[in-house]
C-alpha cells in the first residue's frame, strides 16, 4: 500500500459535492487515511496503480459519480513520433527495457508537478520494486537537443539535479543521497564490471538511471513539453508504466507524442495503447456476487469502474481502457461490478446445507497430539507445504529423483517450486530464525508432506519433534516417543536405522508391528551448518496417517 496526500481543495470537482467526493473515494475501495481542512491523505492499494496519479484519481471519481461516461476509443494516440531512442548493446545486457513519450501542453501550474514527482516516485518504489524493476523520468523537452541514446559505461559525469557542480557517475553513487538510497539498482554486467546505465542527448548525459536526472532538464510549474523516459528490467512492467502515463495525460487534455525506441535487433513505438476486450457472462456474475444485476445495469456499473460495455447475447463484453492494468480476465470485472454496485448493498446468503459439522477422528487424533506436545513444553510450527529443491533436499543432505516429488508448473519464483516431502527443513529453519533466543529450543509439527509414485500424488501426515541445545541427544527423544507412543495407545520397538540428514550409527527406526512408522536421530553437523545452527539438534519423526484417502 501507498499512502498519497492531496491539497482537499484540488479535489473539488465541478457538480460533484464534497461529500460525493468522498463518497466516491470509499467506495473506490480507498482508505481516507486522514482529513483536514486543507489535505486528504488516502491509502491506496497496489491493485490500482492508476490510482496513485492524481489525474487518475479524478477520472475514477467523475466516472464513479456518473459525471462522465467513458467514450469508445478515447485513449488512441494519433500524432506521429517525435523523437528516436537508440538502445545499446551494454545497456541491454544490465537494465535493456526502455519506453519513452513527448507530452505537449501539459498543465503543471499549481499543486499539479508536486503531484506528477509524487506519482513517479510512489510508482517506482512500489509497482517499481523501488526502481529495480522500474523508473520513470521526466524532462523539460526544450532542454533535448536531438535524439536520445540509452547506454552504458564505466564512468562519466553531468550536473545532477538541483546541484551546484557536476558530479562523476560513481561519485553520485557514493556520495549523493539518492545514490545511497538506489545503487542496488546497478548491476554488474556479465564479466563482474559495474557499469552505469544513462540516457544522453546529442550533446549531454540527462540522467543517470535510475537515480537522478541532470540539472539540465530540471521542470517547472511553466513547463509545458515533457519527454519521459521509463526503464526496467520487465518489458511488460513498463508498457504498462507508458500507458498509465499517456492515458493520464491525455486525460487531462494534453497532447501525447509517441517515440520510436530501436534496440540492437529490433524496433517499437511506445506507448502502444490497446483496448482489451473481456465478455462476462450475466450468469456468471449474478452467481459470484449473489445478486440479480441486469444486463442494462451491468453496463451502468461498468461505465462509473472506466469501462465502456455494451451487450453481447447474455454476456456482457468489457473494453478494458489502456490504463487499467490491473485488469486481467473476467474475475476482475466481476470485482469492479461489486464494487460499483456497493459491497454494503450486496445482502448476505445463509449457506444452504442440512448437514451438521462435526470433528473428523484424524482432526482429534492431530489436535489432541498437538495439546500433548505443548504440556510436553514445546511450541508448535505451522510452515506452508510449498518449497524448493534446495530447501527439501539439498538443505539436509537427501537426494532426489525429479519423478519422486511433485512440482509446481510454470513456477513463478525460485523459493516455490515444489511440494515438500518433509517436515524436518522447515522446523530446523524455524530453529535457525530464532538463533538470538535463549535455549533450549523445541518445536513440533503435524502437516502433510507429498510424494509421486507412478504418476500419482500420495499425501501422508506426519509429526516431527526436534529439540535444541548444547545437551540435545538420542535419549532426549527416545523418552518424548516413549511418551508419545504411549499417550496413542501404540506399542512399538527401536531397531538401527539411517538417514541422510542425521549422524551415521546415531538413528533409529520406530517399528510397529512389521512397519516402520517413524525415526529418531541426532541430526548431521554439516546438516546444522547449511541452516547455520551451533547447537546439537535431535530430531523424531512419526507417521501418522500413511496415506490420506478423499
Amino acid at each position: 500500500m501507498a499512502i498519497i496526500s492531496f491539497d482537499i481543495r484540488d479535489l473539488r470537482i465541478q457538480g460533484v459535492p464534497q461529500e460525493k467526493v468522498l463518497e466516491a473515494i470509499l467506495g473506490l475501495g480507498i482508505e481516507i487515511e486522514e482529513k483536514t481542512s486543507k489535505e486528504l491523505k488516502l491509502n491506496i492499494t497496489p491493485n490500482r496503480p492508476d490510482l496513485l496519479d492524481f489525474t487518475g484519481l479524478v477520472r475514477a471519481i467523475e466516472n464513479f459519480a456518473g459525471k462522465r461516461v467513458p467514450r469508445e476509443n478515447f485513449y488512441r494516440i494519433k500524432n506521429k513520433p517525435e523523437l528516436t531512442i537508440s538502445v545499446t548493446e551494454e545497456v541491454y545486457t544490465i537494465r535493456p527495457y526502455i519506453a519513452g513519450m513527448v507530452v505537449k501542453n501539459a498543465d503543471l501550474s499549481g499543486n499539479m508537478l508536486k503531484y506528477l514527482i509524487n506519482f513517479t516516485d510512489k510508482f517506482a518504489d512500489t509497482y517499481g520494486r523501488r526502481r529495480k524493476k522500474l523508473a520513470i523520468g521526466i524532462h523539460s523537452l526544450n532542454a533535448i537537443k536531438g535524439n536520445i541514446t540509452y547506454t552504458a559505461s564505466g564512468e562519466g559525469s553531468f550536473k545532477p539535479l538541483n546541484s551546484t557542480r557536476p558530479m562523476s557517475f560513481s561519485d553520485i553513487i557514493n556520495g549523493h543521497d539518492k545514490g545511497a538510497a538506489y545503487r542496488d539498482t546497478i548491476p554488474k554486467n556479465e564479466s563482474g564490471r559495474t557499469l552505469y546505465p544513462y540516457i544522453a542527448d546529442s550533446e549531454k548525459t540527462l540522467a543517470l538511471i535510475p537515480i537522478i536526472n541532470s540539472d539540465a532538464t530540471k521542470l517547472s510549474p511553466k513547463t509545458r513539453d515533457l519527454f519521459i523516459d521509463i526503464t526496467g528490467t520487465s518489458k511488460t512492467t513498463i508498457r504498462n508504466a507508458a500507458a498509465l502515463l499517456a492515458c493520464s495525460f491525455m486525460y487531462a487534455g494534453a497532447g501525447v507524442y509517441p517515440v520510436i525506441v530501436s534496440y540492437p535487433m529490433s524496433k517499437e513505438t511506445t506507448p502502444a495503447l490497446s483496448y482489451d476486450e473481456i465478455k462476462v457472462s450475466l450468469k456468471v456474475a449474478d452467481e459470484t456476487l449473489g445478486i440479480e444485476a441486469g444486463r442494462h445495469n451491468v453496463i451502468t456499473l461498468a461505465n462509473r469502474m472506466g469501462y465502456v460495455a455494451s451487450k453481447y447475447g447474455s454476456s456482457v463484453l468489457f473494453y478494458v481502457p489502456p490504463y487499467r492494468v490491473d485488469v486481467l480476465n473476467d474475475q476482475d470485472a466481476i470485482e469492479d461490478i461489486a464494487v460499483a454496485f456497493g459491497y454494503d448493498r450486496i445482502v448476505p446468503m445463509p449457506v444452504k446445507g442440512i448437514a451438521e459439522g462435526l470433528a473428523s477422528e484424524q482432526y482429534e487424533l492431530e489436535d489432541g497430539l498437538a495439546s500433548f506436545m505443548v504440556g510436553l513444553g514445546y511450541s508448535e510450527a505451522v510452515n506452508s507445504m510449498l518449497t524448493n529443491e534446495k530447501l527439501n533436499f539439498d538443505s539436509v543432505m537427501k537426494k532426489y529423483e525429479e519423478e519422486s516429488y511433485v512440482s509446481v508448473a510454470d513456477a513463478k519464483t525460485s523459493s516455490i517450486t515444489m511440494l515438500r516431502t518433509s517436515l524436518l527443513p522447515g522446523l530446523l529453519q524455524n530453529l535457525a530464525g530464532s538463533r538470538a533466543e535463549k535455549l533450549p529450543q523445541r518445536l513440533f509439527e503435524i502437516g502433510r508432506v507429498f510424494s509421486l509414485s507412478k504418476g500419482k500424488i500420495k499425501e501422508s501426515v506426519k509429526l516431527l519433534v526436534v529439540s535444541e541445545h548444547a545437551k540435545a541427544n538420542f535419549a532426549e527423544m527416545r523418552s518424548v516417543a516413549d511418551s508419545l507412543l504411549k499417550y496413542m495407545g501404540i506399542s512399538y520397538k527401536v531397531k538401527p536405522g539411517e538417514s541422510s540428514a542425521n549422524i551415521e550409527g546415531r538413528t533409529a527406526s520406530i517399528v510397529v508391528g512389521d512397519e516402520i512408522m517413524g525415526r529418531i536421530g541426532e541430526v548431521h553437523p554439516q546438516v546444522l551448518e547449511n541452516f547455520g545452527l551451533e547447537e546439537p539438534v535431535v530430531s523424531l519423526s512419526l507417521t501418522l496417517v500413511k496415506e490420506v484417502k478423499y
